[in-house]
């Protein structure tokens, strides 16, 4: 059985997990919980990086960074939909502009998570504020219809959205109206998206 060593928070764990209920194999995957605070549970990670998602092989072969976990999962279940050959420059760049939303997300939450008050850099939450804004922008402009079967780029863009939930009250819907509505559309269509609620697993 393959191990998926990640955290219910990680939101690039999140995207793997739903990954794997989409091509069929989350069956076959065990899920190892880390803590990287804690150095008992880092220590269980087999990344020499100690990042997750890392997924672990039968055969022992390690496999790190969460497109290419995904793009893995992809072609071990011939689930090509998800990745068609034909566009997957194109939804592989859609893909990076939301997990780069989700990195600019998540140096908002280190910043103020592991810095006194006083040392909080007001202007590095304002720059990676802005590039989460003007990601959601570009996504709200060029939407794609979800079919019976998502595409990898709209998985990452609902693992970011419901990372913006999670981690800041969704306070992006009000302003953008059409992308909560395009989740609400994801969730009905995608079991997996509410089987990995970073907040039903906290």
């Amino acid at each position: 059985m393959m191990k998926l060593y990640s955290s219910a928070p990680s939101p690039f764990g999140r995207k793997v997990k739903i990954t794997a209920h989409l091509t069929g194999l989350f069956d076959q995957i065990e899920v190892v919980n880390i803590d990287g605070n804690d150095p008992q549970s880092a220590a269980l990670n087999p990344n020499p990086l100690n990042k997750i998602p890392a997924l672990e092989l039968d055969s022992g072969q390690l496999i790190v960074d969460s497109k290419v976990i995904c793009e893995y999962l992809i072609k071990q279940s011939g689930r090509f939909e998800l990745l068609p050959k034909h566009l997957r420059v194109h939804l592989l760049s859609r893909a990076a502009l939301a997990d780069g939303i989700t990195e600019a997300a998540l140096l908002m939450v280190y910043e103020r998570r592991f810095r006194a008050e006083s040392q909080i850099n007001t202007d590095w939450l304002t720059r990676q504020n802005e590039k989460v804004l003007g990601g959601l922008q570009w996504f709200t402009d060029n939407l794609t219809e979800i079919v019976a079967t998502p595409t990898i780029d709209q998985v990452g863009l609902a693992v970011t959205l419901g990372y913006l939930d999670f981690r800041f009250s969704g306070e992006w819907r009000t302003r953008f109206t059409d992308l909560a509505l395009w989740l609400t559309q994801f969730q009905q269509m995608v079991p997996g998206y509410q089987l990995t609620d970073p907040q039903a697993h906290a």
